[in-house]
């Protein structure tokens, strides 16, 4: 899966590292679930001390007949410059790569609606709590009633764990 590759090479960039410690800096020490909802906050809606991020990461569909790829550290200097935004991909990508760069086991999870025989949506996942996880948490920032924990309808999965 050329997503995985991309995020989890983001995993120990330097400017994902740093973006996810600005993002994460109000949470007290070993504060896992702040965390989580600092980068999730931080994606959906913004973050004043990541440049190009205060308004958050902004959904925008792929050309049609195309599927971009982008690396989480790709997109964070795009953000950077002005250009905050990207689609399921992207936004999991990056929110995977924000978490795991604090420390938390993440992966990727492509969903089918029930019947359906292709993938149509991706995801992150983070295993939680982060010493040891019991369990995974959808992190969804694509859709606009969902939450840190929010899984989408039952119907086919496929996770990538990427570290």
């Amino acid at each position: 899966m050329e997503l995985a590759a991309l995020t989890k090479r983001s995993l120990h960039n330097p400017l994902v590292r740093t973006a996810a410690m600005r993002i994460t800096g109000e949470c007290a020490g070993r504060d896992d679930r702040c965390e989580l909802e600092a980068i999730y906050r931080a994606v959906k809606h913004g973050h004043p001390d990541v440049a190009g991020m205060e308004r958050g990461f902004r959904y925008l569909a792929d050309p049609r007949e195309v599927d971009f790829f982008t690396s989480p550290a790709r997109n964070l200097a795009l953000c950077g410059m002005g250009a905050c935004a990207g689609d399921c991909d992207d936004a999991s990508a990056l929110i995977a790569a924000l978490a795991g760069a604090v420390g938390f086991q993440v992966g990727l999870r492509a969903y089918a609606t029930r019947g359906d025989k292709d993938f149509s949506h991706v995801y992150a996942v983070v295993g939680f709590p982060k010493r040891n996880p019991q369990k995974w948490l959808g992190m969804d920032t694509t859709v606009k009633s969902a939450h840190v924990g929010w899984e989408p309808p039952p119907g086919r999965v496929k996770t990538a764990v990427l570290n």
